[in-house]
């Protein structure tokens, strides 16, 4: 009988010696699983690390668009007001222009009006010049006696 003697030891130490290559198979499972999880913080890490740079990046792009917004915003501020001024003053000149204009036309009309008295201010005094010539003339020669001037009737009776 020493033969059909059953050991239950045997059976323990193969479930022991299971149990650990169970353990590992789990263990390498558990290894891989922590690295991938590693590889995944690290992914993460690196992505955040990224994302706060690009963050602050935006930020500071963000601030100099803002700045330069603002510049050009006065900018344009001051331009409007340059051109609103030019414009006023384009229309000051304008209306000085216009008034000049009207000046040189009233002093033309005014020319005109005095050139023409001139000008028969000058016919008269011809007609006079040569009326006193053959007046003269006449006393010279001893033709006839002198006669008093056209229109002046009195002016001739005090000369006698």
């Amino acid at each position: 009988m020493p033969q059909k003697k059953k050991t239950v030891s045997k059976g323990k130490p193969a479930r022991k010696r299971t149990k650990p290559a169970a353990s590992g198979s789990q263990l390498m499972q558990l290894r891989s699983m922590v690295s991938q999880l590693r590889d995944r913080i690290e992914k993460e890490a690196h992505a955040r690390k990224l994302d706060s740079r690009l963050i602050s990046e935006a930020k500071r792009a963000r601030d100099e668009i803002v700045r330069q917004v603002t510049s050009l915003r006065d900018q344009g501020k001051r331009l409007a007001e340059q051109l609103q001024s030019t414009l006023t003053d384009a229309k000051k000149r304008e209306k000085a222009r216009q008034d000049a204009l009207a000046i040189v036309t009233e002093l033309r009309e005014e020319l005109a009006r005095k050139t023409e008295d001139l000008r028969l201010k000058t016919l008269e005094l011809r007609n006079l010049a040569q009326e006193s010539a053959q007046r003269a003339r006449e006393i010279i020669q001893g033709a006839r006696p002198p006669a008093p001037p056209p229109g002046s009737g009195e002016a001739g009776s005090k000369e006698e």
